[in-house]
């Protein structure tokens, strides 16, 4: 966990916001899984990653040439002597981006102390949209949070389950 943590410093020191989401925020909600990575999503554009996250990981890791995803983007980073991967998901600015990285929140994580995770109800659409509706892994971490949080903003989830077109997967595992 040291490892991680001092990614997340980085990030810190570098003055970039970031969010910890996948597995990782799933344990500061919910029931946690095992997970090879962590997963960070970062406030950035691809001239960040290539100016300012490359040199500042590479004398450690195996930083990853970034891959488009559609206009948005993700880069990684392999430890060069632990098995440790850290996933970057960067250069995403709609609107729902805009609203997750706004929500995240400062939580204290089992592992890694203090982070910034996801918002829980941003946790359950980013896990529906990165399912395509078909990965039961992330379903079941979506059926989950819905068991264990009392609490969710039901408005909030619909009104951006309908922007990013995933509406039906989240009344699938509403009533599921």
């Amino acid at each position: 966990m040291d490892i991680e943590r001092g990614v997340v410093d980085r990030l810190e020191r570098m003055g970039l916001r970031w969010y910890v989401t996948g597995s990782w925020a799933l344990a500061a909600y919910a029931e946690p899984r095992m997970t090879r990575d962590i997963d960070i999503v970062l406030d950035a554009a691809l001239a960040d990653y290539e100016g300012r996250l490359r040199p500042s990981f590479e004398s450690d890791f195996l930083v990853n040439d970034p891959i488009d995803l559609g206009g948005r983007w993700m880069g990684g980073l392999i430890h060069k002597r632990e098995l440790v991967r850290v996933d970057l998901m960067f250069g995403r600015t709609d609107p729902w981006a805009r609203s997750a990285m706004e929500r995240r929140e400062r939580l204290e994580h089992p592992t890694l102390g203090a982070i910034w995770v996801i918002s829980v109800e941003d946790l359950v659409l980013a896990k529906l949209e990165w399912s395509e509706g078909t990965s039961e892994l992330q379903l079941r971490d979506v059926r989950s949070i819905i068991r264990l949080v009392d609490a969710l903003d039901w408005p909030y989830l619909e009104g951006y389950a309908a922007l990013l077109g995933i509406r039906d997967r989240l009344e699938a595992v509403r009533g599921g």
